[in-house]
């Protein structure tokens, strides 16, 4: 596993730090584009810091209980960016970009599970999943605008 501890830490931030969510719409009011652009960075960088004071995760054993804690974070997280209304202009994108979400938390969920299970292979496969659809999900909040959204995770 690539620096095993760091990538499956990483992937709680990669949540937020792409810019995490569910691809309806949310309903909320109509935002300008900087008006959007301004509360989904404020909202990703209120979550990424409830998880920063999370700590990072000493050992294998360790990143179960860090998903734990890490996971409600996310989807709360999501659920606030799920609110915000992306206008016209930027819509197709962030719904694209919310899809690939919605299939991280479920991934985030699956690893979670493998975590305290403590199977090996299938915490590898699942970090994968999640690498393979960070980058898609940065380029996508980067493309719209978003700064604390729009940053890789290491």
């Amino acid at each position: 596993m690539r620096s095993g501890l760091a990538i499956v830490a990483g992937a709680a931030a990669l949540l937020l730090a792409s810019c995490g969510g569910s691809g309806d719409g949310g309903g909320g009011q109509s935002l300008t584009a900087d008006e959007f652009r301004q509360q989904a960075d404020a909202i990703c960088k209120q979550y990424e810091d409830k998880l920063n004071e999370l700590g990072s995760p000493s050992s294998l054993d360790d990143l179960g209980a860090f998903f734990d804690k890490a996971v409600p974070i996310i989807e709360e997280g999501n659920s606030k960016l799920q609110d915000l209304e992306a206008p016209d202009e930027l819509s197709a994108d962030w719904d694209r970009a919310m899809e690939l979400q919605d299939k991280n938390l479920q991934v985030t969920h699956d690893l979670q599970e493998a975590l305290h299970d403590k199977d090996t292979a299938r915490i590898q496969d699942l970090v994968s999943q999640l690498d393979a659809t960070d980058a898609e999900s940065t380029r996508l909040a980067r493309k719209v605008g978003l700064e604390n959204c729009g940053q890789q995770s290491q």
